[in-house]
């Protein structure tokens, strides 16, 4: 494992913002709560996407880091290994 490399610190100054996207694409759920956003995600309609992206904000405005990551599968997979 000596060959895995991080591109962020361990703690970043980033703000993480989740959302929820149903089928059809219309955003059912935003925040900055991961555990909600799961929440949201298991109570949503079957082939919903939970997406996260970055934001680094100063006093006035908020800038999208890279770009919104879909990580329902991740979710999905943890929770089968959870049961």
């Amino acid at each position: 494992m000596s060959n895995i490399y991080t591109i962020h610190p361990p703690k970043s100054d980033l703000i993480l913002f989740y959302e929820v996207v149903e089928p059809e694409g219309e955003n059912t759920w935003g925040g900055a709560s991961c555990i909600e956003a799961i929440q949201w995600l298991f109570l949503a309609p079957v082939g919903s996407r939970l997406l996260v992206s970055a934001w680094d904000s100063d006093e006035e405005d908020a800038h999208l880091v890279g770009q919104t990551i879909d990580i329902t599968e991740i979710i999905q997979q943890a929770r089968e290994v959870g049961r």
